[in-house]
């Protein structure tokens, strides 16, 4: 009878040490992380690592970048890989919102917001062999007749063709003959200019090391550009210098969208919707991150960036986008 008692005892506080144990972790706070999905150049330009840390010391969140050419930053929000997005093509953007996948944050005007810019620049071979140069200095002219020099010469160019920000860009310059038609559908690159007109499907790091290895031209955000000429282990990029700069036509605005959670997110395999509550999106951190990065903490961090290494700011700070 004894022993009987000494079972029940002894399983009556096993049963309140596990009760104890579940109650502890029921209690214990979930950790705080926002996922963003970003374009590489932004990533690539070093912005998010400098600003990272501050960040994490001022909210108490951490985050997960997934680095991608914008068409790419953006599908990945449409699966449910991200609570928000951080990337630079306009009409990208507008599809996103279009489609549902984003929504108005308490205190801002609309879904995108447009908080800085900086401006793509044509880079190129020191030696200039399509005479850029000599047209940037002729008035009257602007970009496109760069590239249309570069067409007419046949000078090699290296696309990101990656339906990323900077490819959207980089088709809208070209002159019609090329017959890009301002299309960034890869499977449509006329045969004819195959032999100059490189499609890498890539990032920009790695575009711009293409360029520079091929002496060709390319267009890139500036800020990466930069990054790429003055590394900590030196120039990567000798073979380049910037032929033309801050053309009306080459501006390079940066939005943050939030992802609404009621969205129909889609199988990032078979492009199905998924069943609702099929993906959890962090509102509360995308929020989070989004009031920081508009906030006069961030902007301060940022009107400084490249200052030091660079001399100048890498981007331009803009204003009107809250309510």
């Amino acid at each position: 009878m004894k022993k009987s008692i000494r079972v029940v005892a002894l399983l009556c506080i096993i049963v309140l040490v596990c009760a104890a144990v579940c109650l502890c972790a029921c209690q214990k706070p979930q950790s705080k992380v926002v996922r963003i999905s970003t374009t590489t150049s932004v990533n690539d330009s070093g912005l998010m690592e400098y600003l990272r840390t501050a960040f994490e010391n001022e909210t108490g969140y951490k985050w997960e970048i997934s680095s991608a050419g914008t068409g790419a930053a953006i599908a990945s929000a449409t699966y449910g890989n991200a609570d928000v997005i951080l990337v630079h093509s306009k009409k990208s953007e507008e599809e996103f919102v279009s489609g549902g996948y984003s929504y108005v944050v308490n205190g801002y005007k609309s879904e995108r917001v447009s908080f800085m810019h900086n401006f793509f620049v044509l880079v190129g071979p020191t030696t200039d062999p399509a005479g850029v140069k000599t047209i940037k200095n002729t008035e009257g002219t602007d970009v496109k007749d760069g590239f249309a020099a570069i067409a007419e010469n046949e000078c090699k160019f290296i696309s990101r063709g990656d339906k990323s920000g900077t490819h959207n860009k980089e088709v809208t310059l070209w002159p019609d003959s090329v017959g890009l038609n301002g299309s960034n559908d890869v499977s449509k690159i006329p045969e004819s200019i195959m032999s100059w007109y490189i499609s890498m499907g890539q990032g920009m790091g790695a575009c711009l090391t293409a360029a520079n290895e091929q002496n060709g031209y390319i267009l890139t955000d500036k800020a990466t550009f930069l990054s790429y000429k003055n590394s900590k282990d030196g120039d990567k990029l000798p073979n380049l210098e910037i032929i033309w700069e801050e053309d009306a036509a080459m501006k390079n605005t940066y939005s943050i969208l939030c992802v609404n959670p009621n969205a129909q997110f889609k199988d990032s395999t078979t492009g199905e919707v998924l069943t609702e509550g099929a993906v959890k999106i962090n509102t509360t951190a995308a929020e989070v991150f989004l009031k920081w990065m508009t906030g006069e903490n961030a902007s301060n961090l940022i009107k400084e960036y490249g200052k030091a290494e660079y001399g100048e700011s890498l981007f331009t700070l803009d204003t009107g986008y809250k309510a």
